[in-house]
């Protein structure tokens, strides 16, 4: 059975002690998802990681609130929606990126991970959230191995529905971000 299709990445193991809630301010031109890697940005605010090799990367959106602090698509929320619009200020929960912490991720469309490509690096591709599922489009760009920095591949999420070939579930740790030194240098 062929792995599925679920781009945006999570954080292996949810520790809320290394979770902190960031403000997204309202210039913000993105929409903003649930599984979206963000990067710092200015007066303390985040916003979804652009191009292919964040540079400020603080972490992953575990949730987002509206400006009142109300679950998006909750009943009370300001927005009906599963995500934070564009253009509008709110709240991520970010999942930090600190040194070590692993992450869970798949490979952009048309790349197969393999065995091999264990303690590899990979950069991140922000591709575009769905507005209808809420999903994050965020993966790993696979497309230079050990020329990119950005996120250090752990291995395979061991699971009976993961295979390793397209869409397979990787862990991995970010390499580069605000909250750490520069990581471990490209290739293995």
């Amino acid at each position: 059975m062929p792995n599925a299709d679920r781009p945006g990445f999570m954080p292996a193991d949810r520790k809320p002690s290394e979770e902190l809630l960031f403000k997204i301010d309202a210039s913000n031109s993105t929409n903003v998802f649930v599984g979206d890697v963000m990067d710092s940005n200015a007066a303390g605010s985040v916003r979804p990681a652009a191009g292919s090799a964040p540079t400020q990367t603080i972490g992953v959106v575990v949730a987002l609130y509206d400006a009142n602090n109300v679950p998006v698509g909750a009943p009370n929320s300001i927005h009906s929606t599963k995500y934070l619009p564009s253009g509008y200020a709110g709240y991520a929960l970010i999942a930090l990126a600190l040194p070590g912490r692993r992450f869970i991720g798949q490979a952009i469309t048309g790349k197969t991970p393999a065995a091999a490509d264990v303690f590899a690096t990979s950069d991140i591709t922000a591709g575009t959230g769905d507005t209808v599922t809420g999903r994050s489009g965020h993966e790993l760009t696979y497309t230079a191995l050990n020329t990119e920095g950005q996120c250090f591949i752990l291995g395979k999420v061991d699971s009976p529905d993961n295979e390793w070939g397209e869409y397979c579930k990787l862990y991995f740790c970010f390499n580069e971000g605000q909250l750490m030194g520069t990581g471990k240098s490209v290739g293995v």
